[in-house]
């Protein structure tokens, strides 16, 4: 999530707010987890106040939000439909707020028709609400709009993967199979020529010349065959067969340490969180402009506090055990919170009642910090496959390469032999050396295998760059 976040004027806020908005704001599953989010939220708040009525409180939440929810989803597409990409974000805040100020009447008007009070609240409460409502709403949508692009990154990079893969085999299959029929052919003539040399001895009895000369070809014959032995064998050597890569799989092990990991966004939305959270509960029990003020305090505090966490702690801890990291952050959160619950319950009087409500009311900040850590988990994996599979894409683009060299430089060395210059290619030796010896005039054996012997170590030389 380090990627989303903002730094005033840069080119990444002016980014980050052309981009705020889009299909993915109002896909279902981004809709419903921000409506699940201020659903808790307003529950809690309710469930404090009145709780021998909580199924009520309940139905009544579930219903005003799933009218939100569908209301968003069909207006949402449509606006963005039909409206110019430069009035979406105008027209999805307007859209968000006046859902949820709907949402909210809604809620508030199933009550009274069930003959239960709603809680009263000040035009500064509502627009706190409001304004936090926008918040999530655009949050999330935002967070899926990256995990989009980063799923959408990781398919195209499977895909390059595969496409690479497939052509790593043919290039390999290739260089194999022109290997087995180049090197086979060798063998044969030398088989050949081993055969023309024997049936020759056999019948004649040749000159020491012609006898060293012969078992010059003979030495030259056996290296040939060694080093066409070491050619079929050495395949995979140097270069590998192409490498089996794993699908790509995002486990919950993977996720949860991945959201151990540093992530400079968690301290901006717990700081965001903070002031909505702090605002809206002070703003009982004190006047706006105080409410807002210590709201604003609180809110840098807590900044302050997981900023040093994950600028210090975390990193210190990559190294210990995935169950010390998650234990240091649960830690923190919870004492944390158990600050925020003897703030809130002090402003709110010092008596077990305001406590209480107030226990109620850090219920959903801890639900709130520890889903940002894993949907940070998700990103930061989704990142971390991304970059994976970039590096394996990478390594295939350079095996591939080598392949290529050895393809382009052993075709050369087999049309040397086979395709080119046809007189001095092996077969031209065996057959010159067998028409020779059928001939049993000693001066044209010799001269026969003085020349085979120098078109084998000519060829000798040329398998000898076969890598």
């Amino acid at each position: 999530m380090t990627e989303l976040t903002p730094t005033l004027l840069s080119p990444g806020a002016r980014r980050l707010f052309q981009n705020l908005v889009g299909p993915p704001t109002f896909d279902v599953f981004a809709l419903s987890v921000a409506s699940l989010v201020f659903s808790l939220g307003r529950f809690t708040v309710y469930a404090a106040d009145n709780s021998e009525f909580i199924v009520y409180i309940a139905c009544a939440v579930a219903i005003s939000q799933s009218l939100v929810t569908v209301l968003l989803f069909i207006l949402g597409r449509t606006i963005l439909l039909v409206a110019s990409k430069k009035l979406w974000l105008i027209l999805t805040v307007a859209l968000i707020l006046l859902a949820n100020v709907f949402g909210t009447i809604l809620f508030e008007s199933i009550l009274k028709s069930w003959n239960f009070e709603p809680i009263a609240q000040s035009i500064f409460q509502r627009a706190i609400s409001l304004l936090f409502t926008t918040f999530i709403y655009l949050g999330f949508g935002l967070v899926r709009k990256v995990l989009d692009g980063n799923f959408m990154q990781v398919n195209l990079a499977k895909g390059l993967i595969e496409n690479l893969s497939s052509q790593q085999l043919e290039l390999t299959q290739e260089i194999r199979e022109s290997r087995t029929y180049s090197i086979r052919e060798i063998a044969l003539e030398i088989q050949s020529t081993i055969g023309t040399l024997d049936d020759f001895a056999t019948t004649e009895s040749p000159n020491q010349d012609l006898a060293r000369e012969i078992d010059k070809l003979q030495i030259s014959l056996k290296e040939i065959e060694v080093r066409s032995n070491q050619i079929a064998n050495q395949f995979p050597g140097t270069v590998q067969m192409p490498k089996i890569y794993s699908k790509v799989r995002y486990s919950a092990a993977m996720i949860i340490s991945a959201s151990t990991k540093p992530n400079e966004t968690l301290p901006v939305i717990i700081s965001v969180v903070a002031f909505f959270g702090f605002g809206s509960w002070l703003s009982f029990f004190m006047d706006e402009l105080h409410a807002a003020f210590w709201a604003t305090i609180l809110s840098a505090l807590s900044y302050g506090i997981f900023f040093v966490h994950q600028k210090y702690v975390v990193t210190k801890l990559q190294a210990k055990s995935l169950f010390i990291r998650i234990l240091v952050f649960e830690i923190l959160v919870t004492t944390y919170l158990f600050l925020w619950l003897l703030i809130l319950g002090f402003f709110a009087g010092d008596n077990p009642a305001s406590y209480g409500a107030a226990l109620a009311y850090t219920a959903i900040p801890f639900i709130f910090f520890n889903g940002g850590a894993v949907l940070g988990g998700v990103i930061i994996s989704s990142q971390e496959q991304r970059e994976q599979l970039t590096e394996q894409a990478f390594s295939l683009r350079k095996d591939l390469a080598e392949l290529e060299h050895i393809r382009n430089a052993e075709d050369k060395v087999w049309k040397s032999l086979f395709a080119c210059d046809i007189a001095l290619s092996p077969t031209s030796a065996s057959v010159i050396l067998r028409d020779a010896t059928m001939t049993k005039e000693p001066n044209r054996v010799a001269l026969a295998v003085k020349n085979a012997n120098t078109l084998w170590n000519s060829l000798l030389v040329k398998i000898s760059n076969v890598t």
